[in-house]
């Protein structure tokens, strides 16, 4: 997995059957890799993964700065995805290259 060119270090990713339900699953996402089993079909997916902030340091405790991070994965990835996919039987591979425009 990857956003822009560059791999998805830590993360999660998330199918939901579009079929309606509660059906849903989940894997972590490691060194832009993951791996899953999933039910088959239609699947909204959501991506997300979060990255420190250089020189962005937490102030409310002045005792113990803590690196900031940030959510960096676009909504249209996320809360809002507009990412679906077909997922077929026999566990293929599914890539995906996210890009920020």
């Amino acid at each position: 997995m990857t956003f822009d060119g560059k791999l998805i270090e830590n993360g999660r990713i998330q199918f939901r059957s579009v079929s309606g339900g509660r059906r849903s699953f989940s894997a972590a996402i490691e060194a832009g890799e993951y791996a899953m089993e999933t039910a088959t079909g239609p699947m909204t997916v959501e991506v997300r993964a979060s990255r420190l902030i250089e020189g962005k340091f937490d102030t409310s405790n002045p005792d113990e700065l803590t690196p900031k991070g940030e959510m960096y994965i676009p909504q249209k990835y996320n809360s809002r995805t507009e990412l679906t996919v077909d997922v077929p039987s026999g566990g293929d591979t599914l890539d995906f290259d996210l890009l920020d425009s």
